[in-house]
């Protein structure tokens, strides 16, 4: 009877082992839950990150498109106007319209976006390049016709000697008159002292910094501090600004203001343009500009113009 009682009372050793095992379990099981947490975290991280990313190409492709298709309208018009064939150019720009749609419908998903359309974009840059070397032999042959036209006429009335003669004096008081009129316009032109280029924050808040990372920099100011010119008229004035991105393309948006200029007999593309009102008093001027889409990586450069002249340079760099 003794050595029954002495069994019965003295069960505590097992409970303690399965009540051991059970806190183990729980803490197993705990571990496990706070591993998948931080995966799940880190799995939205880099998620986030994919995104921002194609986003970025996305709109770097945009403004790449919408650059090649302003070359090709503007070689459109001068091969035409010279009698050149343009079909070869209206074929691609079909094209390029139905990429930019393609583009614009794949804004959803964004996948392989820089993949699928570098080669595009590629080739549309050899057609503008092969149609430029084009135009160049059009434009002399256009010219040889007009000064061939010029002399037969010049022959067939019979004062060559004194049409030239007088022309020779023209060219001369116009060149003079020309020199004189570059040097007044030259000099009453306006000049940037000074260009800053601040960031600006959703919020609106502006701030400077050497290198201004992607995601803080909701818009940029452009800040131009004027030289005084007793010259320059005063009143109304344009300047345009081109901001070319780090490959050297122009950003380029229509319905930001977008369009195109001449300077120096090139046909430029600029990026916004904005009114201001020179006094001589206070010259400075400020100008915003606001993507709409976040800034790749690299150093961007800021162009700007007035009335025929650069009037200064300057830049950022985004990390």
């Amino acid at each position: 009877m003794n050595n029954l009682s002495s069994e019965e009372s003295n069960p505590k050793p097992n409970s303690n082992n399965v009540l051991k095992a059970v806190l183990a379990l729980v803490a197993l099981i705990a571990g496990c839950l706070a591993y998948m947490l931080f995966e799940s975290k880190q799995t939205s991280a880099n998620q986030q990150e994919v995104i921002e990313t194609k986003v970025i190409e996305l709109a770097d492709t945009r403004v790449k498109l919408d650059s090649i298709t302003t070359q090709l309208e503007s070689q459109i018009a001068e091969v035409t106007k010279l009698g050149g064939d343009v079909a070869e150019l209206e074929k691609a720009k079909l094209a390029l319209e139905k990429d930019k749609k393609e583009l614009n419908s794949r804004y959803a998903s964004l996948e392989n976006i820089k993949d699928n359309y570098a080669e595009r974009i590629k080739n549309y840059e050899l057609i503008l390049i092969a149609k430029e070397a084009e135009l160049v032999q059009l434009r002399e042959e256009n010219s040889h016709l007009t000064n061939e036209n010029s002399t037969l006429k010049t022959e067939k009335s019979g004062l060559v000697k004194s049409i030239e003669e007088a022309r020779a004096q023209n060219r001369e008081v116009s060149s003079i008159n020309r020199i004189l009129t570059e040097k007044v316009t030259r000099a009453a032109a306006l000049k940037a002292e000074s260009i800053k280029i601040l960031g600006v924050t959703d919020k609106g808040k502006e701030f400077e910094d050497s290198r201004y990372r992607s995601k803080k920099l909701g818009k940029i100011k452009i800040s131009i501090q004027l030289s005084k010119n007793d010259l320059t008229e005063k009143g109304k004035k344009t300047v345009l600004v081109r901001i070319l991105d780090p490959d050297g393309y122009t950003l380029f948006d229509t319905d930001l203001g977008s369009g195109n200029f001449e300077h120096n007999g090139q046909d430029l593309a600029f990026t916004i343009k904005r009114d201001f009102t020179f006094d001589n008093e206070n010259p400075h001027a400020d100008f915003y500009f606001d993507r709409g889409a976040p800034y790749r990586a690299g150093k961007y450069t800021v162009e700007l113009f007035a009335e025929g002249f650069k009037i200064g340079t300057g830049g950022f760099e985004v990390k």
